[in-house]
């Protein structure tokens, strides 16, 4: 019995190992250490069926994700060996994971079909952009204190050069944490005033800048921003009068929020998302007010009005 059982057992994992061939209705996906065959794919909405061939050298996995969300993987792919993985897939746009977690991302476009009716958002889609969002305040809050650690010490130590490098340091930093804070009088008040005494201005003295500093980040720490107050704080980091220019900061933090939403964006309002992906190509090219800028501002108001939750799912 037990020789009759571990024949067994090895019948069935040989056939486990070979090769999963892909039928006619199946999308083919090969991965290597460092990239996905092809590395963007456009599939109609509805039901797939993927067959993820490993042609690398070590086991990989391939997953589909949506934002620092996986909606659906297969792991533990030999090389050499196939795994099918079959789902349903919603409109939008998704990264694909290609081999190493060091090894770039390719994109999963899926388009609605004629007739089919947009699907609504709820909280759960907004959850993977917010925790996204959340990683990135996060990071630039620790670079922004470390700016100011820079500064008071080298303060401390009369080094006027360093200081006013770290001082140019900090201050650059802060419009990325800007969006953040709209609608939030709590935090927009905590934003002025580090702003304020970050310039040096008489109605906050520089020495209040570190314990004020602390406190924003502090509770900006403690808060989950969703995307509409991304959007709204993002355009208006772009609202200028009419003379001014926006900061390269200003641009590329605004810019960040709307690529972290485009995926979001492409499922509800495709036209939007590409309209929005071309102005952000353009835009290292034509940063004048008048220009690119003018457009991701006004992209960012329709990406608002697109992302808006019912009220029902506001009021849960």
């Amino acid at each position: 019995m037990l020789v009759c059982g571990g024949i067994g057992a090895f019948v069935y994992a040989a056939g486990n190992r070979r090769a999963v061939e892909p039928g006619k209705s199946d999308i083919a996906i090969a991965i290597t250490d460092r990239t996905c065959e092809p590395a963007t794919l456009t599939v109609p909405a509805g039901k797939a069926s993927f067959v993820v061939s490993n042609r690398g050298e070590r086991v990989l996995e391939w997953e589909i994700l949506d934002g620092v969300m996986v909606l659906e993987e297969r792991e533990n792919i030999a090389p050499g060996q196939s795994r099918r993985l079959t789902t349903q897939l919603h409109p939008g746009e998704y990264a694909i994971t290609c081999g190493l977690l060091s090894a770039p991302r390719g994109r999963l476009i899926v388009e609605a079909t004629t007739g089919q009716p947009r699907p609504a958002l709820t909280l759960m889609d907004m959850i993977g952009p917010a925790a996204e969002y959340r990683a990135f305040l996060s990071e630039r809050s620790a670079a922004f204190a470390s700016a100011l650690d820079a500064f008071e010490q080298a303060s401390g130590a009369g080094d006027t050069a360093a200081a006013d490098k770290a001082r140019h340091d900090a201050a650059a930093l802060l419009p990325a944490l800007r969006p953040a804070t709209a609608g939030d009088a709590e935090l927009e008040g905590l934003f002025g005033k580090v702003e304020a005494a970050l310039t040096g201005s008489e109605s906050a003295p520089s020495g209040e800048l570190k314990p004020t500093a602390e406190a924003f980040r502090s509770v900006l720490s403690q808060r989950t921003v969703l995307p509409d107050r991304m959007l709204a704080g993002a355009a208006m980091l772009l609202s200028i009068q009419d003379g001014e220019t926006v900061s390269p900061e200003a641009v590329a933090a605004a810019s960040h929020v709307a690529q972290l939403l485009l995926p979001l964006t492409a499922r509800i309002a495709p036209d939007l998302a590409a309209r929005t992906r071309a102005v952000l190509v353009a835009l290292p090219n034509d940063a004048k007010p008048g220009g690119a800028v003018r457009s991701l501002a006004e992209d960012l108001s329709a990406m608002r009005k697109a992302l808006a939750l019912p009220e029902a799912e506001r009021k849960s």
